[in-house]
């Protein structure tokens, strides 16, 4: 995702850029600057973003930092970390799915006595 994307989800959330600046504790010209790719925010402004709007922390690194990155070697590793967190994410769905203990119907146990108790009475 573009770091533009993250930095206005945020600014949403906050009701405006002043306020998210506010809670990012910086200016709202350096947000500013973000957004238009000017400049990549700090590594623990980036995380104090990410947990605001409940992100990956990688992820808005890697965006914030492939914004202005012209290393073409480095921003195929800040790529990387999309696929990477996304991964992560998907494997730990599939592993609560898969731990999630199963359900026994209540009434399962009261059927088959009935059950059992026809065929008795039945024979």
């Amino acid at each position: 995702m573009d770091m533009k994307n993250y930095i206005e989800e945020a600014e949403k959330k906050a009701g405006t850029q002043r306020k998210l600046a506010e809670i990012l504790g910086i200016t709202t010209r350096y947000i500013n600057m973000a957004k238009n790719k000017e400049r990549c925010l700090s590594v623990d402004t980036c995380i104090v973003l990410a947990d605001y709007i409940k992100r990956d922390r990688l992820e808005v690194i890697a965006a914030s930092n492939l914004a202005t990155e012209k290393n073409e070697k480095k921003r195929k590793i800040l790529e990387s970390c999309f696929s990477t967190a996304a991964s992560v994410t998907a494997a730990a769905i599939v592993i609560s799915i898969l731990t999630l203990p199963l359900q026994k119907p209540v009434n399962a146990g009261v059927l088959n006595s009935e059950f059992t108790n026809l065929q008795i009475i039945g024979n």
